[in-house]
């Protein structure tokens, strides 16, 4: 008898303060097969204090994966990422950045701070949809 395993839950931190980009992406994870768990905080101050708290929330459930915005209210998502390389428990996690802004200083600092992609948040759905497929082959 074969016995079948189960696809692996991806736990996934997403720091993100827009409804609309929110949907997208849980649609696009989706369809790109994936199982996951969203962890979502919808501001820069409560995703610091997250990092900050070591992960104490994220030990039962440790992210697979980071999704970041940049522009957020009352910390921007630079910050939160230094925060996170800084993090005894969350230091090595695997970031990617998703953004409407994508100036090169950000970028560089981005990859400065070991970010695994950087991803400037497309305007058509296809390529939207898209985004899934590229954090699957990531995880």
């Amino acid at each position: 008898m074969r016995s079948e395993q189960a696809s692996p839950v991806f736990n996934i931190l997403v720091v993100e303060d827009c409804a609309a980009d929110l949907r997208l992406l849980r649609h696009a994870l989706t369809e790109a097969g994936l199982e996951f768990k969203l962890t979502v905080i919808d501001d820069g101050a409560a995703a610091l204090a997250f990092v900050r708290s070591e992960g104490e929330a994220a030990e039962c459930c440790k992210p697979d994966l980071a999704v970041l915005d940049l522009n957020l209210p009352r910390h921007g998502g630079l910050e939160i990422l230094e925060a996170l390389r800084l993090s005894k428990n969350l230091s090595n996690l695997c970031v990617t950045i998703m953004t409407s802004s994508a100036g090169p200083q950000e970028r560089a600092r981005a990859q400065a701070l070991g970010v695994r992609r950087f991803i400037t948040k497309p305007i058509n759905l296809q390529e939207f949809l898209q985004i899934g497929t590229l954090l699957k082959t990531i995880l």
